[in-house]
């Protein structure tokens, strides 16, 4: 079995295609179809994976699944949020599943009987997904595989660790919201499920709910807002949720909206935003750090894959590569939902094959799996943008003059990132220095942000930078962890220290990505810092840019500069002067 397209057609929809076990491109439908998290069968993108993998329908020999139990959406729509979704059949589920919380939630054939009706609800799915891929060209055989199943096994696959626990936690799944699994030579072992109804995630997003945020869509926000205030409700969510005896408990038994109403009951008055945020990320790192500690200490292993949603939470992630039993950790860069379908291709490979194990040479060394241009159809854009533009003698250079300058540089080069994290082909750059950027550019980009800007560094740097600790190594190559900042950094990069001295770093080497590698390289040797801000290319509330089209559409509703796309350079001329807002 040579080639296997997968596909996650829920929430954050998009395919992925594995050629003789390797994962040759991966790409979320947002990204085409310019609709944030966009849920539904991803026609965009299963169309885009095959031609970046430079196959046809025909040529596709599997078709893998991820989830048995999602709704059909037979055309990507937008995602409004957990509490905003229009789907009658979802508001019916959630009403009745948060009418029978307090009743039932510690009766677990009352989570059965759920998850029967919900099966129901979804029989019409694989004739939808059936009847799609015939429309696509695609005839192959189908499989479905198990949610947290495709989680853990993307994580592990990924690492290149071999031997290791791999968990996932998220807001839930097919009936679950965590698997552990041990995967060594030979031996593949579920050591603990634990049903949804005890999501530790679920209890994030009502606060984001209730912070006037999209659930499911902004948790980033509450993150970012938790270090600027103090956990004075913590008290409130040991109430409601809570490890014990290896399992994390749903003790308030509640959900959705019972559990907005709970905890509306339980807060006082005058309740601030920061404090709740601070609250439950406590809360969260309480919890969740000790679950993982728990399985890492039963499983015997020293190394841990992390996915789902809940590791998108840096500083939970941070947490738990401190822990005396972590050796190592890696976090799949895609951990949320929209990277299933690289999880379904692991597991359709895998039962094809035989394996038990991922080899140690699988580490997948960047996430650059998306669609790629060439400079003709870069410099087309140009043209029909109307913006002025030059080809300096040397790109890299230019870029980093210009940051040095004090520019805000927009960067569109290679092929795009898979996952939520702009990785330097994607990015806005900036320089480390000024202390108020956050203000003022998320202004001029419509955004409304908490967490600072995080930089991209220089390998070899790290302990210049960081309280460097070496099991954060591979997180922090795709800036899915936090750091704590050295006093060098605190003084000398202010634009990119969070109020409580951490970071979120990409650590860039020249193997993975050279061409970003030597525009920091460059603007280290101007300022003697060896890193730069990096932050996504997207206006507020749309995807990252994908396109040349959509890089100068940004780049001008942005304000900004100067935009670097492939060997042109866009915006202000090396003469202008610079002015900040």
């Amino acid at each position: 079995m040579r080639a296997i397209l997968a596909i996650t057609d829920g929430d954050d929809g998009g395919a992925a295609l594995l050629l003789d076990g390797r994962l040759v491109a991966a790409v979320n439908e947002e990204r085409l179809n310019r609709l944030k998290m966009s849920i539904g069968f991803p026609r965009l993108a299963v169309r885009e994976v095959l031609r970046l993998g430079g196959i046809g329908p025909g040529d596709v020999d599997h078709v893998a699944m991820a989830a048995h139990t999602e709704v059909h959406v037979p055309v990507a729509k937008p995602n409004k949020g957990w509490f905003q979704r229009a789907s009658a059949v979802g508001r019916i589920r959630n009403e009745i599943g948060s009418a029978l919380a307090r009743p039932l939630g510690n009766f677990p054939p009352a989570f059965a009987a759920y998850r029967a009706l919900k099966r129901v609800t979804m029989g019409r799915r694989r004739n939808g997904v059936r009847s799609a891929l015939r429309e696509l060209g695609v005839r192959a055989p189908i499989t479905y595989h198990e949610h947290h199943r495709c989680h853990t096994l993307a994580s592990h696959e990924a690492s290149g660790f071999g031997d290791t626990v791999s968990i996932s936690l998220d807001g839930g799944g097919d009936g679950c919201c965590s698997h552990v699994w041990v995967l060594e030579d030979g031996r593949d072992e579920l050591l603990n499920t634990l049903d949804s109804f005890h999501s530790i995630g679920n209890f994030y997003a009502y606060v984001t709910h209730l912070c006037g945020y999209r659930a499911t869509i902004h948790e980033g926000k509450i993150t970012g807002l938790s270090a600027s205030g103090e956990p004075r409700y913590l008290d409130m969510f040991r109430q409601l949720i809570t490890f014990r005896d290896g399992q994390i408990r749903n003790i308030g038994r509640v959900y959705h909206t019972s559990a907005i109403a709970a905890m509306r009951n339980m807060l006082p008055a005058d309740w601030e935003h920061e404090d709740l945020a601070a609250s439950v990320q406590t809360h969260l790192e309480d919890v969740a750090v000790a679950y993982v500690r728990h399985w890492m200490q039963v499983s015997g292993k020293r190394r841990v894959c992390l996915s789902g949603g809940v590791f998108a939470n840096v500083r939970l992630n941070q947490k738990i590569t401190e822990l005396p039993e972590c050796d190592a950790a890696f976090v799949f860069p895609a951990m949320g939902d929209g990277g299933l379908a690289a999880g379904a291709a692991f597991c359709a490979w895998r039962d094809a094959k035989g394996l038990r194990t991922s080899r140690e040479d699988s580490f997948l060394p960047h996430a650059y799996l998306g669609p790629s241009f060439g400079d003709e159809e870069i410099e087309a854009a140009l043209r029909n943008g109307s913006v002025e533009y030059w080809r300096p003698d040397d790109i890299e250079v230019a870029a980093a003059e210009f940051i040095h300058d004090g520019r805000v540089v927009a960067r569109f080069s290679g092929a795009m990132e898979f996952g939520p994290r702009a990785l330097g082909n994607r990015t806005i750059m900036y320089h480390t220095k000024d202390p108020g950027v956050n203000a003022w550019l998320n202004k001029r980009l419509r955004r409304t942000e908490f967490m600072p800007f995080a930089p991209a560094c220089l390998a070899g740097h790290e302990e210049q930078l960081f309280h460097w600790n070496p099991a954060s190594e591979r997180p922090a190559r795709f800036m899915t962890i936090t750091l704590d900042c050295s006093d060098w950094m605190k003084e000398r990069c202010p634009a990119v220290v969070h109020v409580d001295g951490t970071a979120r770093p990409q650590i860039v080497d020249p193997d993975t990505n050279p061409s970003f590698h030597r525009i920091i390289s460059h603007y280290h040797g101007l300022s003697g810092i060896p890193a730069i801000v990096n932050t996504s290319f997207n206006m507020h509330e749309e995807p990252i840019v994908c396109t040349p089209d959509d890089a100068i559409r940004a780049f001008v509703a942005g304000e900004l500069d100067n935009l670097a796309i492939g060997p042109f350079m866009a915006g202000k001329p090396p003469a202008a002067e610079t002015t900040r807002a």
